[in-house]
């Protein structure tokens, strides 16, 4: 049967929104990735709504908002509830990243889409992969897997397989080719000597971004040494360095690089503190410790080097909140109780809110700070705008093809900038009182409620120990046990108590054998019941918990943990009634400002490569702006260029059929005829001819390929060339051989002068096959026999 294979857009095509796209091979659908900014808005989670319940599955690809932003939103409101899949890290720092937009976003206005526990539940449902681990998705799709592969960029960052047979589906967002201080370089580029990875070449599809097409880079020492730099001359003049970061990806490669960079100087130690700043920081560490196995070889080498904990960040100090930093900069023994400066990483990275934004409205007028941004930000943010001023200030004039200029911090000429606040604001004067009214009314209800539970329960175990005296048996009349018919009973009885309307308790189908009226079927009572002692065969029972005696620990010299002690007085601490307001800012941007590329993926003249060598049949461009697509897609469609002119450069919501064409049959081999077949060993796979009858077996529904002995005792296959054999290397084992061998000029390998070797394609099968030429000599019949030994061996 043939495949069908369609893909659509939902966001994130002829932009640089957030990623989100549809797969679908035959009746099966893939949403690939699920990001969403903080914003929440736009048409792409409309598209969204309207498709989720119909998704059979999702690939998450990276632990960043871009990727796995909408994900908690749809798991929870749209109904996307289908297996999701992701590496164990990005299933890891994809939950804490969204944990902390979540805090961030409700401590700011009254955000209602989604929540912690959301959150939680979300990628609970997700189930984590391990690199090169194939997964075949359940039920009626088992015949299609999906393999998640390093792609770099991120801890966990993910290039995707999906293969059902007949189409052999390529997504790399995102990826990296280039080895970084804490992440090896994505699986493309495992080959040997700088080769591309043969595993993951020629796809039937190639999704891929353009996002980087028109964005050419200086090499990343040169970058990290810029980096450092603008860091350090600030530092040297005693300014403050803000450093927006993300919450959980990027954040770890760059306070990485400032921790092995930071204790060269111990001035800078002095003067100023290297801070991350985040809500989830201290765990955010915790959980990259626990990941070391998904970083480069180098930290985990670091593991037997140090007498310490792997990533262990020891020159960076984590603090949580603003008061947090304030007391840092205050000064302490190592500043000998001096003032200190600070060099902070703060999310979120487009400052649009949180730490990163409160510390620009802070420090953006003072002429000695600086903002050093890694990262440009996501479009329409403060981020963007800021990298937009730097950009048409340092790089004018520079070719179109030419790596971007390094600069060190730079000020902008006429700079005001104008910020929306959104925040919380304590309650004050009438608003606070009627929260306190409220809140009074509120109290007192649960109490009464919570007291009529309790009075309802004690009745109902006095019922049961009058009835039976069976004092063993547990009593059906718990809280816990009590349905939602009685529980709406025990809350009408409560209004009516509160309300005046009446003094009496009514009983609902209670005989008091102790009342001096006739006992009926229900009747009033005043609200009272004696409580009876519960017995057992031991005498009576004592509730353990009333008699347990609180012991002090104050003095025991237990030490606690400084992490669970914060926590616990964070939970403790009484709620603070506020409101969220919005006010729009006018700041002028007084203190310096650097951009230097520490994204993490690739540059647009190493895109351009490895399209070349990853020769896929059919292109599909998304991800990146307009020009940066279209310069992609005509790159592309160049004919000198050596790459497919099938390319794709689809809108947001328009539906692709990129399908092949091929077919594809599933058939099931006898054990007969299995038994018959002779296998060769190649690139660790076994391969051979097979041969038969097929014919359907009774209520089967894959048809059966017998044993026809007929048919192979007769039959003959030519020879077929399976895999990419080099000449080059089979010159080296011809040599080994005592053969005389040299390429001419057309690249054909000649042999003791005698016998010519080169490739070519098969005019029956329309496939690569290898030629022997020559005269019927002892030396042709050696070499031939000397070939074919070579490549049924590899």
């Amino acid at each position: 049967m043939s495949s069908t294979l369609q893909f659509t857009a939902i966001s994130g095509a002829h932009n640089e929104d957030a990623v989100c796209y549809l797969l679908e091979i035959d009746d099966a659908r893939i949403l690939l990735d699920c990001g969403s900014y903080e914003g929440y808005s736009g048409e792409g989670l409309a598209r969204l709504q309207r498709i989720a319940r119909q998704v059979d599955a999702v690939l998450l690809s990276h632990p960043d908002m871009a990727h796995v932003g909408a994900y908690p939103l749809a798991y929870a409101k749209y109904g996307l509830t289908c297996p999701a899949y992701a590496t164990q890290a990005t299933h890891m720092m994809g939950a804490l990243c969204m944990q902390d937009a979540s805090k961030t976003l409700a401590a700011r206005e009254e955000f209602t889409l989604f929540n912690e526990k959301d959150v939680e539940a979300a990628f609970d449902n997700v189930t984590p992969l391990q690199y090169s681990q194939p997964k075949a998705l359940p039920g009626r799709h088992s015949h299609i897997v999906v393999t998640a592969h390093a792609a770099g960029h991120t801890i966990g960052g993910t290039i995707w397989t999906i293969n059902n047979g007949a189409e052999d589906v390529l997504y790399a967002l995102d990826y990296n080719h280039t080895k970084e201080e804490h992440l090896r370089r994505c699986s493309l580029m495992e080959g040997a000597e700088g080769m591309l990875s043969r595993r993951l070449t020629k796809p039937t599809l190639l999704i891929t971004d353009a996002l980087n097409a028109t964005y050419n880079l200086a090499t990343r020492k040169k970058r990290v040494e810029c980096f450092l730099d603008s860091v350090g001359a600030v530092v040297k003049r005693g300014g403050n360095v803000l450093i927006p970061v993300d919450s959980a990806a990027r954040v770890l490669e760059i306070a990485y690089v400032l921790n092995e960079w930071w204790p060269r100087e111990r001035s800078r130690r002095d003067t100023h503190a290297l801070c991350l700043l985040g809500g989830s920081a201290r765990k955010m560490r915790s959980f990259a410790q626990s990941l070391v196995g998904w970083m480069a070889s180098s930290v985990e080498g670091q593991m037997s080097d140090r007498d310490t904990k792997p990533f262990d960040l020891r020159h960076v100090s984590i603090v949580q909140t603003m008061a947090e930093l304030d007391r840092k900069m205050r000064g302490d023994t190592r500043s000998r109780g001096r003032p200190r400066r600070a060099v902070v990483l703060a999310p979120v990275e487009g400052m649009t809110m949180g730490f990163s934004q409160e510390l620009f409205l802070r420090w953006a007028g003072d002429k000695k700070n600086a903002i050093v941004m890694p990262q440009r930000g996501p479009p329409g943010s403060l981020a963007r705008h800021l990298f937009s001023r730097w950009w048409d200030r340092t790089q004018n004039g520079r070719a179109a093809d030419s790596p971007m200029r390094l600069e060190l911090p730079v000020r902008l000429s006429r700079a005001r900038v104008t910020v929306t606040v959104k925040r919380r604001v304590p309650l004050e004067g009438a608003e606070l009182e009627a929260w306190i009214a409220q809140e009074r009314r509120r109290k007192e209800q649960e109490a009464a409620r919570d007291a009529m539970l309790k009075r309802k329960r004690d009745m109902l175990d006095d019922d049961e120990v009058s009835s039976d005296g069976d004092s063993d048996s547990e009593a059906p009349g718990r809280i816990d046990d009590m349905g939602p018919e009685a529980i709406s009973e025990v809350d009408l009885a409560t209004e009516r108590l509160l309300s005046g309307q009446t003094y009496d308790l009514y009983i609902k189908g209670r005989e008091s054998t102790r009342s001096l009226a006739a006992p009926g079927a229900g009747q009033f009572m005043f609200p009272f019941q004696e409580k009876m002692r519960r017995t057992d065969d031991y005498g009576e029972i004592y509730d353990v918990d009333e008699y347990a005696v609180k012991v002090d620990n104050d003095d025991a010299g237990v030490m606690f943990d400084v992490d669970a002690v914060e926590e616990a007085e964070e939970a403790a601490a009484p709620e603070q009634p506020t409101k969220p307001v919005v006010e729009e800012r006018r700041v002028q941007v007084n203190c310096q400002l650097a951009f230097v590329d520490m994204e993490g993926r690739v540059s647009g003249n190493s895109l351009r490569n490895i399209l070349v060598n990853v020769i896929p049949k059919r292109l599909v461009l998304v991800h990146g702006s307009s020009a940066s697509t279209k310069a992609l897609a005509d790159y592309c469609r160049d004919p000198s260029v050596q790459v497919t002119k099938d390319v794709y450069a689809p809108s947001v919501g328009e539906i692709l059929n990129v399908s092949s064409g091929i077919n594809a049959y599933q058939v099931q081999l006898a054990d007969a005829l299995f038994k018959q077949v002779r296998m060769a060993s190649l690139h660790g796979s076994t391969v051979g001819f097979v041969g038969g009858r097929i014919h359907y077996a009774q209520d089967a529904q894959v048809p059966t390929l017998d044993f026809d002995s007929a048919g192979l005792d007769s039959a003959w296959q030519p020879p077929v060339l399976v895999g990419d054999p080099r000449l080059s290397a089979l010159r080296s084992a011809l040599e080994k051989h005592g053969i005389a061998t040299r390429f001419d000029s057309e690249a054909t390998l000649i042999c003791n002068s005698a016998v010519a070797i080169k490739r070519a394609t098969s005019k029956r099968s329309n496939t690569d096959c290898i030629r022997i030429l020559g005269n019927p000599t002892p030396d042709f019949y050696r070499i031939r026999t000397l070939v074919n030994e070579y490549l049924i061996a590899t």
